[in-house]
């Protein structure tokens, strides 16, 4: 629900149009919300980057070519909090923004439910499972819109677009075959030898989530105070 506007807090800082340096600017002001990102804004209704709740996937097995059907429930992504800010641009000052963010970790746990063949071996089980993707990058869109809220206008993100790419991956079923290591291993082998193709399922479902958590945080905090306080000339 809108409300007055409030005084600036000491975490935003403000970047004068003017300003001659205004992308050295707002890249201070990005990276000045980082570590307050990763514990949350409880006074906003913003919970903590880590972890981010990123819903159940289901893997079809003619994707994988190995005939094996995963679905994967109660995934929760860690890392996302330790984002790093890349190659800002000012598309349009107050309306679109683009930048690219590096995701050096993240660490995805979550269960697992399997059925299926693999290498003539059947295999069905479910447990947990783990997912560890190093060298991460995303190429981030933002665009607004400016709304009136209790007669003052506000800035507003209408749009949020995150496409992410990861060089290295490794997923881990945990318990398969009641704990048989040997089979186990060459079953997770067998799984990450298709890793490139099983992250084209997983990968999108963080891409969502990232974007729609953004895109909350960014406007249960640019509601609350107005363009003239946010975007001075």
């Amino acid at each position: 629900m809108a409300v007055n506007a409030e005084e600036l807090p000491d975490f935003l800082l403000v970047c004068k149009k003017s300003d001659p340096n205004i992308v050295g600017c707002v890249e201070n002001s990005v990276n000045n919300l980082k570590p307050h990102l990763k514990v949350g804004f409880p006074q906003y209704d913003i919970p903590s980057l880590e972890p981010i709740d990123l819903g159940n996937l289901i893997v079809a097995g003619s994707k994988t070519g190995q005939g094996v059907f995963i679905t994967a429930n109660d995934i929760k992504a860690y890392g996302a909090s330790n984002w790093n800010l890349k190659n800002f641009n000012i598309g349009e000052y107050a309306s679109k923004y683009n930048f690219q963010i590096e995701l050096p970790h993240l660490y995805v746990t979550g269960r697992y439910n399997v059925d299926g063949k693999i290498l003539v071996i059947p295999i069905k089980g479910s447990g947990k499972f783990t997912g560890n993707f190093t060298g991460g990058a995303g190429d981030v869109r933002v665009k607004g819109i400016h709304k009136q809220i209790n007669g003052e206008t506000h800035f507003i993100v209408s749009k949020l677009d995150i496409k992410i790419t990861v060089s290295k991956g490794k997923v881990t079923l945990e318990d398969l075959f009641g704990g048989d290591k040997t089979l186990g291993d060459i079953i997770n082998r067998t799984i990450n030898q298709n890793f490139e193709v099983l992250s084209q399922d997983l990968i999108p479902l963080i891409e969502k989530s990232l974007a729609r958590i953004f895109k909350r945080t960014a406007n249960k905090i640019l509601e609350r105070f107005t363009m003239a306080q946010l975007f001075p000339l």
